[in-house]
C-alpha cells in the first residue's frame, strides 16, 4: 500500500509507502519539512530526523480539479495551482512578494491596445532588479560591436596608405580584404544582437537570465539582418514618402526582431507577425516610443551622456516588456467577431 498527497508547501504530488504515516520527511520539489499523513502518531524526533529526499517520490501531477475557490491558474503557465500554493507544481514558478503585481498585470494582459503606463512600471520594476546585468551587457555588446566594426575597417586604412605610396596591387588587395572583414564584423554585430534581444525577452518574462545569452543568437542573426535591411528600406521609403508613412511603417513592424527570436520565425514572416502582434495597439506603441525617446535625451543631455548606461537598457526592457504584452493578447480578428455577436 502506498500513501499519496501533496506538499503543503509547493502542492506537488507525492507518493509514498504505508509505513512511513506520520513521519517527517522533505519534499523533493521545495525542500521543505512536512508531515506524512496517515494514522500513526509522529514520532517525538521525527523533525531532527527529517528523512533524505528520497524517502519522498515524486509522481506524474495530474491536473486539479477547477474547483472555484481551491485553485487559481499559474501566473506563469496558465495551470491550475492550489490557492494557497507558494509554488506551481507543473512550471516551477515561485510566488515571491511580487505575485499581487503579476496577478493584477494578468487582468491587463488580453486587452488590446495594452496598458502602457503598466507596461512602463513593470519595464522599471523588472530594470531594476536585475539593474547589474542588464547595464553589463549593454556595455559589453557595445564594447564588442566597436570593436568589431574598428578591426573591419582596418584593411581600409592600410589601403588607402598604399594608395598614396602608388602600390595599386596591393591597396586593391587591402580594399578586398577590408569588404569581407566589414562584412564579418557586421554579422558578428548581428550575432550580438540576436543574443542580446533574447536575453531581453527572457528578463520581460523574469525568466533566468545570464551574459552567456549574448552568445545564444547564433541562429537567428543572419535572418535579423536580412529582415533589418527589410526594414531599413521600408523606413527609408516611407520616410521619403513625407516621414508620415515611415512613422507608420516603424510603428507597424518595429517588434519584428523580438518575434524572430522568440518564435524563431522563418525567412522574413518576423515582419508580418509584427503587423498581427501591432494592430490595434498603435495607441499605446506611440506612448511607449515616446517615453523611451524622452528617456534617452533625458540620459544624453541632462546627465553628459553618463545616464545613456542606464536609459538605453531600460529602454531595450520596455520594448520587450511591451512586446511580451502583445504576445499574450487575444487575437484583433477574435475580439471582434467577439464583439459582433
Amino acid at each position: 500500500m502506498s500513501i499519496d498527497f501533496n506538499c503543503p508547501h509547493c502542492d506537488k504530488s507525492l507518493k509514498t509507502s504505508e509505513d512511513k504515516a506520520g513521519r517527517q520527511a522533505k519534499c523533493p520539489g521545495c525542500g521543505e519539512v512536512i508531515s506524512i499523513p496517515g494514522t500513526r502518531e509522529p514520532e517525538a524526533d521525527s523533525k531532527l530526523q527529517a528523512e533524505a529526499v528520497d524517502e519522498v517520490t515524486l509522481k506524474k501531477p495530474a491536473k486539479l480539479p477547477t474547483t472555484p475557490g481551491d485553485t487559481r491558474p499559474c501566473p506563469a503557465c496558465g495551470e491550475q495551482i492550489k490557492a494557497a500554493a507558494i509554488r506551481c507544481r507543473f512550471c516551477g514558478e515561485v510566488f515571491q512578494s511580487r505575485e499581487a503585481v503579476r496577478e493584477r498585470m494578468s487582468g491587463y494582459r488580453e486587452m488590446r491596445p495594452f496598458p502602457p503606463g503598466e507596461v512602463i512600471s513593470e519595464a522599471w520594476r523588472i530594470f531594476t532588479d536585475r539593474m547589474g546585468l542588464l547595464i553589463g551587457s549593454f556595455l559589453a555588446v557595445l564594447f564588442l560591436t566597436n570593436l568589431a566594426v574598428i578591426v573591419g575597417g582596418m584593411p581600409f586604412g592600410i589601403a588607402e596608405t598604399l594608395f598614396d605610396q602608388g602600390k595599386n596591387t596591393e591597396g586593391a588587395a587591402a580594399v578586398c580584404v577590408g569588404v569581407i572583414t566589414t562584412i564579418l564584423a557586421t554579422a558578428f554585430a548581428f550575432f550580438l544582437q540576436s543574443g542580446y534581444l533574447i536575453m531581453h525577452v527572457k528578463a520581460a518574462r523574469e525568466q533566468p537570465t545570464e551574459f552567456g545569452d549574448l552568445l545564444g543568437g547564433g541562429r537567428y542573426f543572419w535572418r535579423l539582418l536580412l529582415c533589418s535591411l527589410l526594414f531599413g528600406i521600408l523606413l527609408s521609403v516611407g520616410t521619403l514618402a513625407c516621414v508620415i508613412p515611415g512613422l507608420l511603417l516603424g510603428i507597424i513592424f518595429w517588434p519584428f526582431a523580438h518575434a524572430l527570436v522568440d518564435e524563431d520565425r522563418p525567412g522574413i514572416t518576423c515582419l508580418s507577425r509584427a503587423k498581427e502582434l501591432t494592430d490595434g495597439n498603435w495607441g499605446s506603441i506611440i506612448i511607449v516610443l515616446i517615453f523611451a525617446f524622452v528617456c534617452v535625451i533625458t540620459g544624453c543631455f541632462l546627465t553628459c551622456g553618463i545616464g545613456l548606461i542606464f536609459a538605453i537598457p531600460y529602454t531595450q526592457v520596455l520594448y520587450a516588456v511591451a512586446y511580451d504584452r502583445m504576445t499574450c493578447q487575444t487575437p484583433l480578428n477574435e475580439l471582434n467577431a467577439g464583439g459582433n455577436s
